[in-house]
């Protein structure tokens, strides 16, 4: 799909041989030399289908792919009435007050315009419900709620699927070293199309800043991340900053992170991607190079011309994604076939206690 020569090809199902499975650094580093020996001689444009990309502040190099994804329509409705249904939303309605509210008949904000005291604010988030505009919603939620309340998924519904942008980039450290491969899918009809920004040298960091930029800022796009709030986001400031470009990022954000921890703390392990990929999604990576020595492949690279150690850099990029975008829809309900997935895993977490109990 992202690979462009037979040759190519063939050397992806190297991936699957087993190089990474030890997950041993010495075992990471002869799975690169292995890529060095088999793309000798070969450029990015040999391996890759890609274009140049060009802006006023030069070029890199994009990589196109295309995979499935079911994703809900836009629900307006279901979207503002969930959110209209929640009066501790109002300033001031603990759930007390609620309990009090509820029991005199004020069970929806719209009942609240009847209120001396809450009917302002009320009015307020009725005008904003009115108005769509999902970041001041997501703003007013969270001032309210943990931001891995499921009312901020009910609110995302305020948003058709092409207004989403699943980010996930790849940098040479965890802070203030360069990002090397910006990765951003969006949805056009039943598919995500990932458009990869890969830089071919350390100076091409501004364009593809530059070129990711118009996605990240176009009216009505609602960013998805996974860890994007403590890592992506302020990351990606931080180099736009670096380099002199001005840009707000002032869009609704939706950290995949915070809702997973809500729903899956206690029942597995760990809430980090890879997890939730074998055990929610069915998604089993043969071989993942590990985050850590993404550095050390894309400096082999830049040391040797050799593209053979970008490729698993592209591919664990890709990858991250897909699985991102899938999450999202099983977060939301949309995808079923995930959440069938899911349904074993609380028996999972009763057959744990049980044998725990029995030491």
């Amino acid at each position: 799909m992202v690979y462009a020569s037979d040759r190519v090809r063939w050397s992806a199902r190297d991936l699957q041989k087993g190089y990474l499975h030890q997950s041993s650094d010495v075992e990471t580093l002869r799975f690169r030399d292995t890529l060095i020996n088999d793309y000798h001689g070969l450029a990015i444009e040999d391996v890759f289908n890609g274009r140049e990309v060009r802006c006023s502040s030069g070029s890199c190099y994009a990589i196109e792919s295309r995979n499935p994804i079911s994703l809900g329509a836009r629900e307006r409705e279901r979207a503002t009435a969930a959110i209209l249904c929640d009066i501790s939303l109002i300033r001031g309605i603990g759930p007390a007050t609620r309990q009090r509210l509820e029991e005199r008949g004020y069970r929806t904000v719209p009942d609240l315009l009847g209120h001396p005291r809450y009917r302002r604010e009320a009015g307020r988030l009725l005008d904003l419900v009115a108005g769509g505009d999902t970041r001041e919603l997501v703003n007013w939620i969270e001032r309210r709620h943990r931001q891995s309340d499921p009312l901020l998924l009910e609110a995302s519904r305020f948003h058709a699927p092409e207004d989403f942008a699943f980010l996930d980039i790849e940098t040479l450290g965890l802070s203030s070293r360069p990002i090397i491969l910006i990765g951003l899918g969006r949805v056009e009809r039943d598919s995500i199309v990932l458009r990869q920004y890969l830089l071919r040298s350390i100076e091409e960091e501004t364009a593809a800043l530059a070129a990711v930029l118009p996605d990240l800022e176009a009216e009505r796009t609602a960013l998805v991340t996974f860890n994007g709030r403590a890592f992506d986001l302020p990351y990606i400031r931080d180099r736009l900053t670096s380099k002199g470009i001005p840009a707000t990022l002032d869009l609704p954000h939706f950290d995949l992170l915070r809702f997973s921890r809500r729903r899956w703390r206690g029942y597995l392990p760990s809430c980090r991607l890879g997890s939730l990929e074998t055990a929610v999604l069915n998604i089993t990576r043969t071989d993942d190079l590990p985050s850590a020595m993404v550095p050390e492949f894309y400096e082999t690279y830049l040391r040797t011309g050799n593209p053979g150690p970008l490729i698993p850099i592209v591919e664990h990029n890709r990858q991250d994604i897909i699985s991102l975008a899938r999450l999202f829809a099983l977060l939301r309900g949309d995808d079923r076939t995930a959440a069938t997935e899911e349904a074993s895993i609380p028996e999972m977490r009763q057959n744990r206690d049980e044998m725990r109990s029995q030491r």
